[in-house]
């Protein structure tokens, strides 16, 4: 168990620290191949040890009912993204449409992809095969999760990075708890982060698939 507590901090709460560290000290932070380098083992762990294959990783199994909750939460989350950043700094709203479409357009298609697949194995698979039993209680686990989920985004160096991804590992986990699904809570993080793209939150989580985005599109 105290191997485990050990893990889970270094992976959850020691990477992501220094990953910010390296940034204010005006290092790179690549993002991208640190998630790839950190979920690789991760799914190997997950087929190893926890038995998973095809069905676990990339299945779809939900029910009518979890898929409607799902599409009402979906509905909701674009409100709120909207209403907030219009009321927060209404010049970005819709921003990155605006300005570049085909950047924008590129972001849409690869950010689920380059990004919410490595994240899902990471923050929903192998954290609650792994570490959730370190938390007592589901309610604990979802709060250690989306905590976890919130952490991993500090490199951003802003509250609002914290925030919106804090409330999303909230969501994500719910969905993930209530369907057994990973790719439903993949989905789910997908939708929200091309909404947070679409939006104008983009500025206060600007990722590696941006600027991986912005090469090919340049």
């Amino acid at each position: 168990m105290k191997r485990k507590a050990f893990e889970c901090a270094l992976l959850y709460v020691g990477l992501p620290v220094l990953l910010a560290a390296v940034r204010l000290a005006g290092g790179p932070f690549p993002v991208l191949p640190v998630l790839w380098v950190a979920a690789c083992p991760a799914a190997v762990y997950l087929v190893k040890h926890e038995g998973w294959g095809r069905r676990e990783f990339f299945g779809w199994r939900v029910e009518s009912t979890c898929a409607l909750h799902l599409g009402l939460r979906l509905l909701a989350a674009a409100a709120v993204l909207a209403g907030g950043i219009l009321l927060v700094a209404p010049e970005l709203f819709l921003e990155l449409p605006r300005r570049s479409p085909r950047l924008w357009a590129l972001v849409m298609i690869f950010y689920p992809l380059l990004s919410v697949l490595p994240q899902g194995i990471l923050y929903r698979g192998l954290f609650y095969a792994r570490y959730a039993p370190l938390f007592a209680g589901e309610g604990m686990r979802r709060v250690a999760g989306a905590a976890a989920f919130s952490l991993a985004h500090l490199v951003f160096l802003n509250p609002w990075a914290m925030l919106l991804t804090l409330a999303g590992g909230m969501m994500f986990n719910r969905t993930y708890r209530a369907s057994g699904c990973l790719q439903a809570a993949n989905l789910e993080h997908a939708v929200c982060g091309q909404l947070v793209f679409t939006c104008g939150w983009g500025r206060y989580l600007y990722h590696g698939v941006m600027r991986l985005m912005e090469h090919a599109a340049a």
